[in-house]
């Protein structure tokens, strides 16, 4: 198909079940971001300050510059289909009841 440049426009597919998406078809985009996270709390190493750093700087040395970037940071961007959208915001929402959920009492909730 060709979009209104006249550039051919790429056949987009669900990344969870690979299913066809058209262009104009109904699909959903999830945006998501992976960083690390500091709350605040320093702990002082028992070898000292200097010491952790100088094995710091040693491990950096010999890592690669994307792996490290990756600990730090990692972007993804899906695209879905209307069930598997579903499917996803269900596990996001409900992780600990694994992929097939077993509800012996729906309303029962524990707090």
């Amino acid at each position: 198909m060709k979009n209104k440049g006249s550039e051919e426009v790429s056949q987009a597919r669900c990344f969870r079940c690979g299913k066809e998406l058209p262009p104009g078809s109904l699909s959903y985009v999830v945006n998501i971001e992976v960083f690390a996270g500091f709350d605040g709390y320093l702990i002082e190493p028992k070898e000292g300050l200097d010491e952790q750093l100088k094995k710091l700087f040693e491990q950096v040395e010999g890592s690669n510059p994307e792996e490290l970037e990756k600990e730090v940071y990692e972007e993804f961007t899906l695209v879905l289909c209307k069930s598997c959208r579903d499917r996803f915001i269900e596990e996001i929402k409900h992780p600990w009841e694994g992929p097939f959920k077993i509800r012996t009492h729906p309303n029962g909730i524990l707090h």
